[in-house]
């Protein structure tokens, strides 16, 4: 009788906690919807973000709307997690395009409600960035529609399989299910997307020509299109597979085509930074005069560049540069001027790690 009371007990117990956690999820669902800021059509907002923030907002979506979320960088990589009324995440949407360029956030509503999406960024940048979201696409779902976001899921799952070594190898066939729907529909981008998507798996797999050969589809496509900061980065890409192959040469031929996209673009940021890259490709092909010219250039360009961060880079590596020349007093020189600029920007772990190698530079 003991026993069986015993039983009971638990039962009631167990059952008090599963209602408790219940509870407590539901409110922190709600809890995090009464903080969300809505959106509107027509109704832009613009935020400044760093890393560790995470900005919520929702939208009041009938069953079978379909929403078109358009999130536009400013100098910052933004990572967007969509909700459904319950609670539980329709999925993470992150293209990696940098800190520039629009991510879109496309959803079907399966119940209506109020859907939650929030925005952060993964960035350690030492200076926020800023974007912006608005309300592109809100109407009944049509059947295009539907397709769409069936690939994007699709798109989705092959990234999880991609992430993981174990399933690498298996997220190839569904994002040919998504390359197959965007070539159907007609989507020239996201077909880009999917393929660069896929690259990125081969290259993972050490498949370098199958890796090669879908960036290139890709990027025949970015050149129709006229997206030259996509077409930059597949340049960048290419640029550093050639190096991990030790062949500088061609890396260097490809970072030269990048920077002119990247300038083309009007990406101020990654130009500068891939002056840097291409001086130090002339490091290595010890072609050191021009290695010098492009890191001056670097310098140069930094000073018209919003922000300090990237600033501080360039001379950071203008004083890699020296170092690796043997010039150690101007080494020292370029890393203290960085210093004082992470330090402006409370950044320890760069101050850190140029503290370090100056200490190496005079001890040695």
């Amino acid at each position: 009788m003991r026993q069986k009371l015993n039983i009971i007990r638990t039962k009631c117990l167990l059952t008090s906690l599963l209602v408790f956690c219940a509870i407590f999820a539901a409110n922190c669902s709600q809890q995090n919807l009464s903080n969300a800021e809505a959106l509107k059509p027509g109704r832009p907002v613009i935020k400044g973000i760093v890393n560790e923030q995470v900005h919520s907002y929702s939208v009041d979506l009938e069953s079978g709307q379909y929403l078109v979320l358009a999130v536009e960088q400013h100098d910052v990589d933004v990572i967007t997690e969509a909700y459904a009324p319950g609670g539980e995440s329709i999925g993470e949407f992150d293209t990696p395009t940098g800190g520039r360029g629009i991510e879109q956030i496309r959803i079907v509503a399966n119940t209506a409600g109020e859907y939650r999406f929030d925005i952060y960024t993964l960035s350690e940048r030492a200076e926020p960035g800023q974007y912006t979201v608005e309300v592109s696409a809100f109407r009944p779902a049509t059947e295009r529609d539907r397709e769409i976001t069936a690939a994007v899921k699709l798109h989705q799952q092959a990234d999880k399989l991609r992430s993981e070594s174990g399933t690498r190898s298996d997220s190839i066939s569904v994002y040919e299910k998504a390359l197959q729907i965007w070539r159907d529909l007609g989507e020239p981008a996201d077909e880009a997307n999917t393929l660069r998507a896929m690259g990125f798996a081969y290259q993972r797999m050490d498949e370098i020509d199958a890796a090669r050969g879908h960036f290139g589809q890709a990027l025949k496509i970015w050149g129709q299109l006229g997206d030259s900061r996509s077409a930059a980065f597949t340049h960048v890409i290419f640029g550093v597979m050639s190096k991990k192959q030790n062949d500088y040469e061609t890396g260097l031929r490809e970072d030269l085509i990048a920077q002119a996209l990247w300038e083309q673009s009007g990406d101020m940021g990654e130009a500068t930074q891939n002056l840097v890259r291409i001086g130090n490709d002339y490091i290595k092909l010890q072609r050191n005069d021009e290695a010098i010219g492009y890191f001056e250039r670097a310098l140069a360009l930094s000073e018209r560049v919003e922000g300090k961060s990237v600033r501080a880079y360039v001379l950071s590596e203008c004083g890699n540069a020296q170092a690796s020349l043997g010039n150690s007093a101007a080494a020292v020189k370029f890393y203290r001027q960085s210093i004082d600029l992470w330090k402006s920007l409370k950044q320890d772990k760069g101050v850190s790690g140029l503290e370090e190698k100056i200490f190496k530079l005079q001890t040695n």
